[in-house]
């Protein structure tokens, strides 16, 4: 029996950092507790908890073990209850390896993982630890505040290779597969499909027209930051989106969405060349800060060893501050905390250095 080591009433008020060290040892006792080729145990979930040191930011919780007693109770009387519906429960497993890593199955009994939080659960717990989720969800007796009949298929979220349970599959296929529809049901999710596709299409051609005015004319200069780098990711998982949202429409929604797709596909494609090129300046800025560095301490330009040490320690500080998961002025501050410690201290620069210059930056000022 995998009886978990976080309880209950320790996620009240639990930081992230703090939780997720426990997760990553909760994995490494499951690993070996469930050796054996198909052995599983349970886990809950709600995907848009409040950590403390991230207040207002939603971040998936998961706890995994044998769910006897408290767990169980909390799932039936707390979890469930959330007004977010944000909640699942079910069994998990490890799986079989990918080019991208080991599987970790979350095959879900009770509850629903939307999309934005597999790809939020894959991004700051699993990717971290070279897991790739697979997410199955399954119709059933256990299921029962879901309402529509569901196909099992295979989509992508967020370059996550997830087996979800789409109600926005084919329309026809599905009334082979399942019981007839009511003819308003079927025209509520062909409008859903609809919404969905509209509002994917948009944010993709918004979020490239930001790509091309902004961090384009950025390239040429040379002036590429980290706020330029997350941009390109964005619209890499807007694109994602509105692939999986067409994949999983209509055929007669695909049919009329066919040309924005067709158009987007274009767009795609100079966006990618772009990415590259602002990928290929990630170096650049370590070599500026690490140029700026030696020059003021010996009046020296930064060997390449010097460089590549540069970009290793910004990675890891950037990691360190948590900077994918900040907002806003928040977000600026701890950045800017990480290239002013690079300038002042140099390539070899700990994580724990960015403290002191942050703690200056709040400090106000006169």
């Amino acid at each position: 029996m995998l009886k978990p080591k976080i309880l209950p009433e320790d996620i009240e008020g639990m930081s992230f950092m703090d939780y997720r060290k426990l997760f990553i040892k909760e994995l490494k006792r499951m690993k070996s507790a469930c050796s054996e080729p198909g052995s599983t145990t349970n886990f809950m979930i709600m995907t848009e908890w409040g950590f403390s040191d991230f207040p207002g930011k939603e971040i998936p919780i998961i706890v995994v073990g044998d769910f006897k007693g408290t767990w169980d109770k909390y799932y039936k009387n707390t979890a469930r209850k959330r007004a977010q519906k944000d909640f699942a429960f079910g069994n998990c497993s490890f799986g079989k390896e990918t080019q991208e890593g080991e599987e970790f199955n979350l095959e879900i009994r009770h509850g629903r993982i939307k999309s934005k939080g597999a790809r939020a659960l894959e991004k700051v717990l699993f990717k971290k630890v070279g897991l790739v989720l697979n997410v199955i969800e399954k119709g059933g007796a256990d299921n029962e505040e879901e309402e529509v009949e569901t196909e099992e298929k295979v989509t992508k979220v967020g370059g996550v290779a997830a087996t979800v349970s789409s109600k926005f599959g084919n329309a026809h296929q599905e009334e082979k597969k399942t019981a007839p529809k009511k003819k308003e049901e079927l025209i509520a999710m062909y409008q859903e499909q609809a919404d969905m596709l509209k509002s994917a299409s948009e944010e993709m051609k918004a979020k490239f027209a930001t790509i091309k005015n902004e961090v384009a004319a950025k390239v040429k200069s040379g002036n590429i930051v980290r706020k330029d780098l997350l941009a390109v990711r964005d619209l890499q998982e807007a694109y994602k989106g509105f692939l999986d949202a067409y994949n999983n429409a209509d055929l007669k929604l695909q049919s009329k969405f066919a040309n924005a797709k067709k158009a987007l596909d274009g767009q795609n494609k100079e966006f990618v060349k772009l990415a590259l090129l602002v990928k290929g300046r990630k170096q650049t800025l370590a070599q500026q800060l690490a140029d700026k560095f030696f020059s003021k301490k010996g009046g020296r330009i930064a060997t390449t060893e010097e460089i590549q040490q540069m970009q290793t320690s910004l990675k890891t500080a950037l990691d360190y501050r948590q900077i994918t998961l900040r907002e806003g002025d928040e977000k600026q501050l701890n950045i800017k905390a990480v290239y002013l410690t690079a300038m002042l201290k140099g390539p070899a620069f700990m994580p724990t250095h960015t403290d002191v210059v942050y703690d200056k930056l709040l400090q106000p000022k006169g």
